[in-house]
């Protein structure tokens, strides 16, 4: 059976942990499968579309079996959890937002992939959950790749920032962004 996008981009996520968006190479991925890089050009034309594969299998991974859906038209639980999903999975991975970052998901039937189909069944207007749920997807991973610079290892700080708790601060931000989501959503104009 031959390689698939799945494999590259499962290897490539084993070693984006241990060298880092910036060591990671089609060619890198190829010595870890024992392929040569030309055997790789075949799934994927570069670097942008292994990072979209990576970013769809984090989601995919990651989602599988943690299913967010808005319930009883709470959207705002529905939003903090998915923020905190989100982040969790970007934070499992070493430079993880940064390669969620830019991305595009390469499956469209993905778990949880519809926030604004839910947004719209709870019967708000589709235009305004989807630009909503963007400002809140760019907090989420404008945060954490900033987190990830302060914390590039998990338990190691970069002795350039100085100690916080940024569980707290996402929550602090989280809130903020939150009650404007509300005024924006009830607000009349779309």
């Amino acid at each position: 059976m031959g390689l698939t996008r799945q494999d590259l981009a499962r290897a490539g996520l084993k070693l984006l942990n241990e060298v880092g968006l910036n060591g990671l190479t089609l060619r890198l991925i190829g010595q870890e499968l024992g392929v040569k890089a030309p055997a790789l050009y075949w799934h994927m034309k570069n670097k942008q579309e292994l990072l979209d594969e990576m970013a769809t299998q984090m989601y995919r991974d990651y989602t599988a079996d943690r299913p967010v859906r808005m319930e009883n038209g709470d959207w705002e639980e529905f939003l903090r959890t998915r923020s905190y999903v989100l982040r969790q999975m970007m934070l499992d991975y070493r430079d993880g937002a940064k390669v969620f970052s830019g991305t595009f998901f390469t499956e469209e039937q993905l778990p949880n992939a519809t926030p604004v189909q839910q947004f719209a069944e709870a019967g708000f207007d589709p235009g305004k959950a989807e630009r909503a749920l963007f400002t809140l997807y760019s907090y989420v991973i404008g945060f954490t790749i900033e987190e990830q610079a302060m914390y590039p290892m998990p338990g190691e700080r970069d002795e350039r920032y100085p100690p916080m708790d940024t569980d707290a601060r996402f929550e602090d931000g989280l809130g903020i962004l939150l009650a404007g989501i509300k005024a924006f959503l009830s607000d009349g104009a779309s």
